[in-house]
């Protein structure tokens, strides 16, 4: 059995199907950024990553490697988040002795925060767990 060949394609013209391979690897891009980008939210949030928390969470944890948000529930919540202040550097938050970056927060005792250095993160003001 002997096939004949297809004309090549001529100036100005796409080759048969070229459209949908492009078409279908754009798809895929798509899909694996979204899988990407859900995946990391879902971390986040199945982890507990202190960047999740907001004022009425509970959270537990003694260092600062250590604390995630928990369950008001569980046993391990230690600290209440009083308040989430934005857009402060760690040079900020390291040189407030005084607390006056949660003094919005009258109950929080301790601070912590978190963020890329040399760059504004965010601090949370904890207070003791009722």
């Amino acid at each position: 059995m002997t096939e004949t060949p297809q004309e090549p394609p001529t100036i100005g013209q796409k080759a048969a199907g070229a459209g949908k391979v492009f078409g279908k690897r754009i798809v895929a891009y798509a899909v694996g950024a979204a899988v990407l980008a859900g995946g990391g939210f879902a971390y986040k949030q199945l982890s507990g990553a202190p960047e999740i928390a907001k004022a009425g969470d509970c959270m537990s944890g003694a260092t600062a490697d250590e604390l995630k948000v928990v369950s008001c529930t569980d046993a391990a919540a230690a600290l209440t988040v009083e308040g989430r202040v934005e857009d402060k550097t760690e040079q900020e938050w390291d040189a407030d002795k005084e607390g006056k970056i949660c003094s919005a927060y009258p109950k929080a005792d301790q601070s912590f925060w978190e963020g890329e250095r040399g760059k504004a993160g965010y601090v949370l003001c904890l207070a003791p767990k009722n």
